[in-house]
């Protein structure tokens, strides 16, 4: 028989048991579209963290230099790194063509500030904003107006409101120190964990981003250096021999040690981490799909046994073991076949359902396609071929008894 026939006549003995079929291809469907899902969404989020990790420059000619400190402790400060006294110490050397400050394609609005909380210092993160939307307590939102104006304001969360005013009510109006700078808290907001701990990382203070960077940021000073070199120079030379003067001769020399930077190597980390991640609970799911598989086997089996007379037929018109067991296993593989793409549909479908109310977009891409096919024709395959070899070693005879 020629593959067309073979096809036409597996199509037609799934649709002569519509509900029989439809029941075996839910859990191919239900697995693949479970699977679908989780790795689409898993590789729009894989996108989104790696587009807003990535350099603005990539000029090969460009390598970044930051700073390790000795004591952990000391990162979570305000302290800056590079100073206008580091780029004129190294500004000068041989192969250097421009020096400038790296900048992320996202702008970075949290901070980590020391606070005073009732004689306790304490290092807790803050968000530099253009406005609040947070619900309140009492007091009004921070405003595009207090911008503009370099207006010295803050909302706080009403646990450190608490605590330091004993009265969330009575924290409007009061003055918040941070850095020796005092800004007056016009807002408290509800707070969304109840505690100081190490166990909230939510903001606890919020600022008007141009007036936080107005008084605590210095145009001198940032934590990453981009060091551009002429083209045909020994790019790792001339690195080699910044990072001995920074070491010998930089402001914060004696804190930390400074060292080369290659964001290129972070990006590729967390992209592993991520797909590790995507396919372990890829896995998990994928465990439905062994048990649809074993569903196929199962009516593979009652397809043949009710089929032994049309077997007998076959072979008494010259039909082959090699034919008999081709017929079959092409009946599974295109069972799991239609239950993959529906599952691939119906998976896609909810991706991008959920990216509604995710920040990040989720498409379609090879790679799922790929799965979802190759998923189907694997467990097709594994799962009909005993069914059709046993199918094919019937013989006539014991067939005609």
């Amino acid at each position: 028989m020629n593959n067309y026939v073979i096809w036409k006549t597996a199509l037609k003995s799934i649709l002569k048991n519509k509900k029989r079929s439809f029941l075996t291809m839910f859990g191919i469907i239900i697995g693949i579209a479970s699977v679908i899902t989780i790795v689409s969404i898993g590789n729009g989020f894989k996108r989104d963290m790696i587009d807003k990790m990535s350099m603005v420059n990539t000029n090969e000619n460009v390598s970044n230099i930051t700073f390790n400190y000795y004591d952990v402790s000391n990162a979570f400060t305000e302290s800056d790194v590079f100073k206008k006294s580091d780029l004129d110490l190294i500004k000068n050397l041989k192969g250097i063509r421009k020096i400038d400050f790296y900048k992320p394609k996202q702008k970075l609005t949290e901070r980590q500030v020391e606070l005073n909380v009732r004689g306790k210092k304490l290092t807790k993160k803050i968000e530099r904003v253009e406005q609040t939307s947070e619900p309140l307590l009492v007091g009004r939102q921070i405003d595009p107006n207090d911008n503009e104006t370099l207006n010295k304001v803050v909302v706080i969360d009403e646990i450190l409101a608490q605590k330091l005013y004993d009265d969330p009510e009575k924290a409007v109006g009061k003055g918040f120190e941070v850095m020796n700078e005092l800004f007056t808290v016009v807002g408290v907001i509800a707070s969304s964990n109840g505690t100081l701990s190490m166990e909230n990382q939510a903001a606890l203070a919020y600022f008007p981003i141009k007036s936080y960077d107005h008084y605590f940021n210095k145009a001198e000073s940032q934590s990453i250096l981009n060091i551009e070199t002429e083209v045909g120079e020994n790019q790792e030379e001339i690195l080699k021999e910044v990072l001995k003067q920074l070491n010998f001769n930089g402001s914060m020399r004696n804190v930390g040690e400074y060292e080369t930077y290659n964001p290129k190597s972070d990006i590729e980390q967390m992209g592993s981490i991520l797909d590790n991640l995507t396919l372990f609970i890829s896995a998990v799911a994928g465990i439905s799909l062994f048990i649809a598989g074993v569903g196929v086997m199962n009516m593979m089996y009652i397809s043949v046994s009710e089929r032994t007379k049309e077997i007998g037929i076959r072979r008494a018109l010259g039909a082959t073991e090699k034919d008999i067991r081709k017929q079959f296993l092409t009946e599974g593989l295109t069972l799991t076949l239609l239950g993959g793409l529906i599952g691939y549909l119906l998976g896609m479908i909810l991706g991008l359902l959920a990216s509604i109310f995710l920040p990040f977009s989720v498409r379609p891409d090879l790679f799922t396609i790929g799965l979802a096919v190759g998923i189907s024709v694997l467990i097709g395959v594994v799962f009909s071929y005993m069914p059709a070899s046993t199918a094919s070693k019937k013989d006539l005879i014991d067939i005609m008894k």
